[in-house]
C-alpha cells in the first residue's frame, strides 16, 4: 500500500509539472491574433492621428482601459474610455487633439473570444519615424505570476473533478449499482462534486483578474467580476455550477438508497450533459469556424475521457471492497465500455485535431502541434496499460465464468474472496495476489490520465497551431563571393526569427566580421527598419528582434561584413500573412 501511495504522490508530481506550460504560459498566448493597427506599427505621420485602431482575427471584448498611448515621457494621450470599433474584431480609442511632434506608444490589452487575454505594443511617430527602440517595443503580457498559476491549477482541478463524477456515476448506474451504497463510492463522488465546484468557483473570481493582467487584489474589485458574469465565459460557468447544484441532492439519495429510478436517472444525466457541455464550450472550442461541430466533437471528447477517468477511480474502490463474484461480473462489462469510450475519444480527438491544428507541418512546427504529440504520447500509454488490463480480464474471468454462479452461493463462507494469497483460487477467480497486480495496473493509469490532463489543460491557453502556423521562410542569394542561406520564421504578423548562413566560394562557412538586417514594405511605404544581427557561430548570424507589423510582400536586405575593407549586400523578398 505504501507503495502504491508513493507511485501515485510521484505521477501525480509528474501531472503537476506537465500543467506547468499551461500555468506558466503568458496570458498573450491565446487565440485572437493583431492583423493590422491604424495607424501603422512604425508609421511616419505627417498630422497626428486622431484615433488608434487595432484589427484582430476575431471578436474581442474591449474594456475601458484596454488601450493606453503613451508619449515619449510616459504621458497618457488618449481620452480614455476605449471601445469596440465598427467591427466585432476591433478595438479603438480616441486621441487628444493638437499633439506635438514625436514618438508614440501605443499598448493594448482585449480579451479573444476564447476567453483569453492578449497583449502588445507598437510605436508611430508624429513628425518623422518613430525612435528605433520604441518600434520594437513589445507590451507587458505576463500579468500576475500568482494569478496566471492559480488559474491552471482551477482548470486542472476541474478537469480531473468533472471527469471523475461524470464517469463515476455512470460505472456506478450502468456496471456497478449496488457500488452506490458503498461508503469509498460516496466519498469519492462527493470529492469529485467539491473539486468541481471548488474549481468553477475559483476560475470565476479568477477570470477578471487573470484578463485584465491584475493581481490577487483585484478580486476586491466588484467591476471585474460583473464582467465576467456578463460575458459567455462566466454564463457558462454559472450553467456549471447551476448543474452540479441540481445534481447534488440526487447523488446523495442515490448514496443512501442505491440505484435511482428511470426518472432520476434521467435527470443526472441531463445535468451531466450540461456539466460536459459548458466544458467543451470553454475556451477553444467556442471560438473560430465551425463552432457546433467543435462544441459536439469536444462534449463527446469530455464524456469519453470521463468514462474512462471515472471508471477507473471506481474499479479502484470495486477491487478493494467488492467480492470476487461481483468483480467477475463487473469488469467483463467495463472492458467493453472501456473499447467504446476509446473508440470515441480517438475520433473526436481527430476531429479536434484537424480543427485545431489544420496541416501535418504545423504539428511538428509549432508548441502546439508538438503539445498534442506528447499528449498522445500519454494516451498511447494510456491504450497500452489499458490493453494489458484487459486482457488481464479476459485471461482471468473469461476461464472462470461456469464458477461465477457457484462462487456467489457460496459468497457467505468465502468471505469477500480477497483474504486469498494465492493468485488463483480454487474456484478458478483470480486470488488477492493477482487483484493487487490490476489494481497497480489501474493506478498507473490513472497516473497518465492525470499528465493528459495537464497537458490538456496547457493546450487551452496555447495559440491552436492553425492560427498560429505560417510556413517558414527559405531563400537564398549571393552576396559578393559568398552564398547566403536565410530562414525567417514565423512568417506571419508580430515577431519573427532569422537565421543567416554565409557560405564562402570554398564551400566552408564564412566568418562575419558583423551583419545587420533592414526591413521595409514598399507597398505601404513602410521602413526600412534595422534589426542588427548576432554573430552565434562561424557563418551563422541570427535575429529574434524581427517584427512585421503587416502582412504583404516585404523586401529584406542584408549587410555581411567580413573584415574592415570587405561588406557585401544582398535582397530578398518574402510574403507575411
Amino acid at each position: 500500500m505504501r507503495r502504491i501511495a508513493v507511485v501515485v504522490m510521484a505521477l501525480v508530481a509528474l501531472a503537476t509539472t506537465s500543467i506547468g506550460l499551461g500555468v506558466g504560459v503568458a496570458p498573450a498566448s491565446a487565440h485572437a491574433l493583431l492583423t493590422g493597427t491604424d495607424p501603422q506599427g512604425g508609421a511616419a505621420l505627417s498630422a497626428p492621428p486622431a484615433r488608434v485602431t487595432l484589427s484582430f482575427s476575431e471578436s474581442v471584448r474591449v474594456a475601458g482601459d484596454s488601450i493606453r498611448v503613451l508619449d515619449r515621457a510616459g504621458n497618457r494621450v488618449d481620452l480614455g474610455h476605449a471601445q469596440g470599433g465598427a467591427k466585432a474584431s476591433q478595438a479603438m480609442v480616441a486621441l487628444r487633439s493638437g499633439l506635438p511632434s514625436g514618438t508614440y506608444v501605443a499598448s493594448w490589452r482585449v480579451v479573444s473570444a476564447d476567453s483569453h487575454p492578449v497583449s502588445g505594443a507598437f510605436a508611430f511617430g508624429v513628425g518623422g519615424p518613430p525612435d528605433a527602440g520604441a518600434a520594437r517595443a513589445e507590451g507587458s503580457t505576463s500579468g500576475s505570476a500568482a494569478v496566471g498559476f492559480l488559474f491552471g491549477v482551477a482548470r486542472f482541478a476541474g478537469y480531473i473533478g468533472v471527469g471523475v463524477l461524470l464517469g463515476g456515476c455512470l460505472f456506478l448506474l450502468l456496471l456497478w449499482p449496488a457500488g452506490l451504497r458503498a461508503a469509498a463510492s460516496g466519498r469519492l463522488l462527493a470529492t469529485a462534486w467539491g473539486l468541481a465546484v471548488a474549481a468553477s468557483v475559483v476560475q470565476l473570481l479568477l477570470q477578471g483578474p487573470y484578463t485584465s493582467g491584475r493581481g490577487l487584489g483585484a478580486l476586491a474589485d466588484w467591476s471585474r467580476l460583473s464582467a465576467t458574469l456578463d460575458e459567455r465565459f462566466g454564463h457558462l460557468l454559472l450553467i456549471r455550477l447551476l448543474a452540479l447544484l441540481l445534481a447534488a441532492p440526487l447523488l446523495r439519495q442515490a448514496a443512501r438508497m442505491g440505484r435511482p429510478d428511470l426518472w432520476r436517472r434521467g435527470e443526472l444525466a441531463a445535468l451531466g450533459l450540461a456539466v460536459a457541455v459548458s466544458l467543451a464550450a470553454i475556451g477553444h472550442g467556442g471560438a473560430g469556424d465551425l463552432v457546433g461541430l467543435s462544441v459536439a466533437s469536444l462534449t463527446v471528447h469530455v464524456l469519453a475521457m470521463s468514462v474512462w477517468l471515472g471508471g477507473l477511480a471506481v474499479i479502484v474502490i470495486l477491487l478493494r471492497t467488492a467480492s470476487a463474484a461481483e468483480i467477475g461480473a463487473v469488469l467483463p462489462r467495463w472492458s467493453r465500455l472501456a473499447i467504446g469510450a476509446v473508440v470515441a475519444i480517438v475520433l473526436s480527438g481527430l476531429v479536434q485535431s484537424w480543427r485545431e491544428i489544420g496541416s501535418f507541418a504545423a504539428i511538428v512546427d509549432t508548441s502546439y502541434g508538438r503539445l498534442v504529440l506528447y499528449k498522445v504520447w500519454f494516451v498511447l500509454g494510456m491504450l497500452g496499460v489499458a490493453a494489458l488490463a484487459r486482457q488481464w480480464v479476459r485471461r482471468n474471468y473469461g476461464s472462470a465464468r461456469a464458477h461465477l454462479a457457484a462462487a456467489a452461493d457460496a459468497d457467505a463462507g468465502l468471505g469477500t474472496g480477497q483474504g486469498d494469497g494465492a493468485a488463483v483460487r480454487a474456484d478458478g477467480l483470480p486470488g488477492a495476489a493477482a487483484l493487487a497486480g490490476l489494481r497497480r495496473g489501474v493506478v498507473a493509469e490513472l497516473a497518465l490520465a492525470a499528465v493528459v490532463l495537464g497537458l490538456t489543460a496547457s493546450l487551452v491557453n496555447m495559440v491552436p497551431a492553425r492560427s498560429s502556423y505560417a510556413p517558414p521562410f527559405h531563400g537564398s542569394a549571393f552576396a559578393g563571393p559568398m552564398t547566403v542561406k536565410v530562414r525567417i520564421a514565423p512568417t506571419r504578423i508580430g515577431p519573427e526569427s532569422i537565421d543567416v548562413y554565409a557560405i564562402a566560394a570554398t564551400g566552408k562557412p564564412q566568418r562575419l566580421a558583423a551583419a545587420q538586417a533592414q526591413l521595409s514594405l514598399p507597398a505601404k511605404n513602410l521602413g526600412p527598419f534595422t534589426v542588427p544581427l548576432d554573430l552565434a557561430e562561424t557563418g551563422h548570424a541570427r535575429s529574434d528582434d524581427l517584427q512585421a507589423p503587416l502582412s504583404g510582400s516585404w523586401q529584406l536586405r542584408l549587410s555581411l561584413r567580413l573584415n574592415d575593407f570587405d561588406e557585401y549586400t544582398t535582397t530578398l523578398v518574402y510574403r507575411v500573412r
